[in-house]
């Protein structure tokens, strides 16, 4: 019974935080409670799980505590009242999930990436098929039927299948990978196409450090595979809209000319302002002040106070200066940092999560990290402390025999060695 709670919990943190199982309304009402209850419950965790962290977690426990305490006593000393603005607290304490979520996965049992991956296709279907979002999408960045924080989801199906297919060389893996981009591009978010394409590299880059057993890129069956499905999808496409598939590139490439992009340059405006304010506060931010301003951009769907900074870095600076931002990256470069080195190899698991992590680092230049994203990070902590499971191991070991054994000129070697 205990042992499904943490998984409950852990559910909560990694799907409950996200619009995705709201429906898609990234305004729900209980969305917003959901997400500022957790919050609550994460800076609470601090102190009760702070001996059950490691070690760089640990520091980032006493920097984020010491930083709730701080504007507590702000909000006290300033406007009377201990909770001036919640909205201000819980925005500088999402970090802190990480650290909760570590906690939770460790005792949650048996974790898999896979259960992540099927959720998340399953509430894709549910939103975008059974509610009928997609059917009001018209491949342009007005009509979107997702949000970018929903979206950068599919990141981790796209590394899952990405590092099954280099492992495992099955066609379906790589049909599925493949899928997964191609809806990640037809999504049109941008930041999060640039997010995916860094993983691939990300996954290049260990593979090539010996990070991964992977026994090479497959080239010939890729090729072979992408030369086949070009063939049969040739009329298919020669039957697309021209003027539609135009509208989808020109969105696409106001990735690499924002000025020129009718979002982009919005942002890029937005972004352009706040960073002119970050030298007049620059260690400890804005804060309360900067809540009182307000958001200078206008729209009907913002409050009257508080920012909706795009960029999780200019939010980070303009609001919490140079020490909430050296926090979160504490947390999110010292996972990796933990990862890597205490990992000879990685299992599946780790590379996804590596690459998911890093992943987060790109999409934070144009956006504001999700809440769940921050649930990801504990995880990929707990796994960097995990032990690969004694059947990987050996399957691994087999996939590398055979790998080895099919070469003619060199000497067949079989291992007698077992993992006890």
């Amino acid at each position: 019974m205990i042992i499904w709670s943490y998984r409950i919990a852990l559910f909560i943190l990694l799907f409950g935080m996200s619009a995705l199982i709201y429906g898609g309304n990234a305004l729900n009402q209980l969305f917003d409670k959901a997400v500022s209850g957790v919050t609550l419950i994460g800076i609470v965790s601090l102190f009760i799980f702070y001996f059950r962290q490691p070690p760089i977690y640990k520091v980032a426990a006493w920097l984020v505590a010491l930083g709730v305490i701080g504007l507590v006593l702000e909000s006290r000393h300033e406007y009377g009242q201990f909770v001036y603005s919640y909205f201000v607290i819980k925005r500088f304490a999402y970090c802190g999930l990480a650290l909760l979520g570590y906690v939770v996965a460790s005792r949650a049992g048996i974790l898999k990436i896979k259960y992540a991956v099927y959720l998340i296709f399953a509430f894709y279907v549910i939103n975008q098929l059974f509610l009928g979002q997609i059917f009001s999408y018209n491949l342009t960045s007005e009509s979107r039927s997702v949000t970018s924080n929903e979206a950068l989801y599919l990141v981790i199906p796209f590394l899952y299948y990405l590092v099954s297919y280099l492992k495992e060389r099955r066609i379906m893996d790589f049909l599925l990978m493949l899928f997964t981009f191609v809806f990640i591009v037809f999504l049109l978010h941008r930041s999060v196409i640039s997010a995916a394409v860094v993983t691939i590299g990300v996954v290049a880059g260990l593979s090539l450090m010996g990070k991964l057993s992977t026994g090479g890129f497959p080239l010939g069956k890729t090729v072979a595979t992408l030369t086949v499905l070009l063939i049969l999808l040739a009329p298919l496409l020669a039957m697309l809209p021209g003027n539609k598939m135009n509208a989808l590139w020109e969105n696409i490439s106001g990735i690499l000319d924002p000025k020129e992009d009718n979002t982009g340059s919005w942002r890029l405006e937005q972004s352009e302002y706040y960073l002119s304010l970050i030298p007049d506060k620059p260690v400890l931010g804005w804060r309360y002040v900067g809540y009182d301003r307000g958001e200078i951009m206008e729209n009907e769907d913002f409050p009257e106070k508080g920012t909706i900074i795009h960029s999780q870095y200019i939010d980070m600076l303009y609001n919490y200066g140079a020490v909430g931002l050296a926090i979160n990256l504490l947390i999110l470069l010292g996972t990796l940092w933990v990862m890597y080195r205490r990992n000879a190899t990685f299992s599946l698991e780790q590379t996804v999560l590596f690459g998911f992590i890093v992943s987060g680092l790109v999409y934070a230049v144009s956006y504001q990290l999700p809440v769940f994203f921050w649930g990801f990070v504990g995880v990929g902590m707990y796994y960097a402390y995990k032990k690969p499971d004694v059947n990987q191991l050996e399957t691994e070991e087999v996939l590398e025999l055979d790998n080895y054994e099919s070469t003619p000129e060199l000497p067949i070697y079989k291992s007698t060695h077992r993992y006890d």
